[in-house]
């Protein structure tokens, strides 16, 4: 989870560097800079970046599925041992 979290904060601190150091995008609206896009491609982009961290998260979950079953039976092996 924190994977993905911290790989669309990667993403879109890219876009925001990247778009700021071609003066495409501007937060003050200053003059003599002009949008490349208008704002559905920059929503277009941002929804894939979100796209990006599901996708990890849903690979993610499987891989930690398995151990998470086999130590919540290992602890239940040891209670029942244990009566």
């Amino acid at each position: 989870m924190y994977c993905a979290l911290l790989t669309i904060h990667v993403l879109f601190i890219r876009f925001f560097v990247v778009r700021l150091a071609e003066r495409s995008f501007d937060f003050f609206g200053g003059d003599g800079v002009t949008l490349d896009g208008d704002i559905g491609d920059y929503i277009r982009e941002w929804i894939g970046y979100f796209i990006v961290g599901v996708a990890i998260i849903v690979v993610a979950v499987p891989e930690g599925l398995p151990l998470a079953v086999m130590i919540s039976l290992a602890f239940s092996v040891k209670k029942m041992l244990a009566d």
